[in-house]
């Protein structure tokens, strides 16, 4: 690829007024390898994502970088603190879905077609809630998501989170999940984190450039799919981007823009089929933590599904490319909340952790510079 085009890094409270968030990197190389190995520009021929609006459930997203200007589709902020990424994470996931094309900057989002729906449920490592989280999974759904992207855990099956997942699935809303990190050095238990745990929830582990589970994915938890999550390059606060990205948080936005794409394509097909087609075309179980195996962006686009009467095994088969997105809009139905999920009833129990990187929670989308 060609030297990418430079972009001048903003001061930090330019970036979030408020906030303490260094410069992102102002240059790039070649095109990163997560991208390569997802082959996501042949996957781009079939399917952009245009049209669908995927939530980024997490810290708010930065749309002033210059790859997410005019994907927005909102900000929404639940915490009290303002909709700017103070944690620069939200805006390193928004950015793996749906970064726009730019010339010479070889790094684009999975669903450069799709927008972002920020709702902002954590300020930092300390103030975050699974009833927050919760709360922000609902405001989602009643906004309009097709697909949430939900790049935290928490180890405690809560009320609240399991109530506001169904209601996302009785929406017909995919909901995609860090399936968490551990620490390897941690000779404790390991747990299944949740919303990725709850049944229909595409549940994400990660891998490195090898294809390889990583030592911190997290193998307690029901594993949907693998995709990159370690070195990863995306858009930082304020303008250029970081190349150190690391964790399940930032694997699970590669799987909710391969949803955007298949929501895009087959603007009909019921969210819980969306879930069936991308583990079906996944590249197949590859050890512990590896689901049905590294999520494949094309293949979930352009297969046909079809289930084996013996087991009813999953397999997909190659089919000719689909016919131009723009001729078949998508739209679902979306019903206006009957109730309260009874907070009176719930505990805030443990904080919700964000599952980005080893050892370290939020500050891991800092990466080293």
């Amino acid at each position: 690829m060609a030297t990418a085009l430079a972009v001048a890094p903003a001061p930090a409270a330019a970036a979030a007024p408020g906030c303490e968030v260094e410069p992102g990197k102002p240059d790039m190389g070649g095109e990163p390898w997560a991208q390569q190995m997802l082959n996501m520009k042949e996957a781009h021929r079939l399917s952009t994502g245009r049209g669908v609006v995927v939530a980024v459930v997490d810290s708010g997203v930065d749309f002033k970088n210059p790859q997410l200007k005019g994907q927005g589709a909102g900000a929404v902020d639940l915490t009290g603190t303002g909709v700017a990424d103070c944690a620069a994470h939200g805006t390193g996931v928004a950015g793996v879905i749906a970064a726009r094309e730019m010339a010479k900057v070889p790094f684009v989002g999975v669903a450069p077609g799709a927008r972002i729906l920020s709702v902002k449920v954590a300020a930092n490592e300390r103030d975050n809630s699974d009833l927050l989280l919760a709360q922000g999974i609902l405001r989602a759904v009643r906004q309009k998501a097709r697909v949430i992207n939900v790049s935290a855990q928490t180890a405690v099956d809560s009320k609240a989170l399991r109530q506001a997942v169904e209601y996302a699935q009785k929406k017909d809303v995919v909901v995609v999940a860090a399936a968490g990190n551990v620490d390897p050095k941690n000779t404790g238990t390991a747990v299944p984190a949740y919303p990725a745990q709850y049944p229909g929830v595409l549940s994400v582990g990660a891998v490195d450039s090898t294809g390889k589970v990583t030592v911190f994915s997290d193998v307690a938890t029901r594993v949907s799919v693998v995709a990159p999550g370690i070195g990863i390059t995306s858009t930082w606060p304020g303008s250029g981007w970081s190349f150190g990205y690391e964790g399940t948080s930032f694997a699970a936005p590669f799987v909710a823009g391969t949803a955007a794409l298949v929501r895009a394509a087959y603007p009909k097909m019921p969210a819980a089929e969306v879930v069936r087609r991308i583990e079906a075309t996944a590249d197949g179980n590859r050890g512990p933590g590896s689901g049905s195996g590294l999520v494949n962006p094309l293949q979930a686009v352009s297969a046909q599904v079809a289930v084996e009467q013996a087991g009813l095994e999953p397999r997909a088969v190659p089919i000719p490319r689909l016919p131009e997105e723009d001729d078949r809009p998508g739209k679902i139905a979306l019903g206006v909340m009957g109730g309260a999920l009874g907070a009176a009833s719930v505990a805030l129990a443990a904080g919700l952790t964000v599952p980005h990187g080893r050892r370290r929670r939020w500050a891991a989308g800092q990466p080293p510079r």
